[in-house]
């Protein structure tokens, strides 16, 4: 039976584990990466984590996340937007 995907999505890895997530948003939500991820981040790590420095189109970090469309799996090439990007602990 073949795995159904959210419409639309925000797909996060974490490069070193391999753990990944799937968090599904509305279509009337932005599909800006870096929206997605400041909301994925606050939710994910309480508050106690931030982006740190930009993210990077093309290249791993500690993280690499994209925004997938129109049902797509997670492995499929095609993407809105990704990069990679490293965390923060907030003060």
């Amino acid at each position: 039976m073949e795995t159904k995907y959210p419409d639309q999505y925000l797909h996060v890895t974490e490069c070193h584990s391999g753990q990944t997530w799937i968090v599904p948003f509305s279509s009337r939500a932005t599909l800006d990466l870096k929206t997605r991820l400041v909301a994925w981040i606050k939710q994910e790590f309480c508050g106690e984590a931030r982006l740190d420095g930009k993210l990077m189109p093309g290249l791993d970090g500690d993280y690499y996340g994209k925004i997938m469309t129109d049902n797509r799996p997670p492995d499929s090439v095609v993407c809105w937007q990704s990069g990679g990007f490293y965390l923060k602990v907030t003060d």
